[in-house]
């Protein structure tokens, strides 16, 4: 029983995708995160522009790898630069647009609530 080189060639292709894709996903997941665990909608908005924006660009890169056919990894190609392209602008607007409505970031500094901790009452 002998291994074809060429099925050498398609399961190297299949672990460096499986590989991006899962690499994709954990950026996915850091922004899935980040965007539950920030207090308002601008650190929350950053979190998500940051890091799923390049998790689903290695989801792109992984379905070229995988992919076969020259067209379908050429339109794959032509996505992940609109993808790339266009995104930080389209956070940009969305942040624009929210601030331009009157919401005002967080400020001052900032501690995370911890779970069963007492509200602190408020000084007269």
């Amino acid at each position: 029983m002998s291994v074809a080189p060429a099925d050498i060639l398609d399961w190297a292709r299949l672990i460096v995708g499986g590989a991006l894709a899962a690499a994709g996903l954990a950026f996915m997941l850091g922004g899935s995160i980040g965007v539950l665990r920030f207090p308002d909608f601008y650190t929350r908005l950053h979190a998500f522009s940051a890091s799923d924006i390049v998790g689903a660009a290695f989801v792109i890169a992984a379905l070229i790898v995988v992919s076969t056919d020259g067209g379908v990894s050429l339109r794959l190609v032509l996505l992940g630069a609109l993808l790339i392209g266009a995104a930080p602008n389209l956070v940009h607007l969305i942040a624009n647009a929210a601030h331009a409505g009157g919401l005002a970031p967080l400020a001052g500094p900032y501690a995370a609530p911890r779970p069963g901790a007492r509200k602190a009452e408020p000084t007269p």
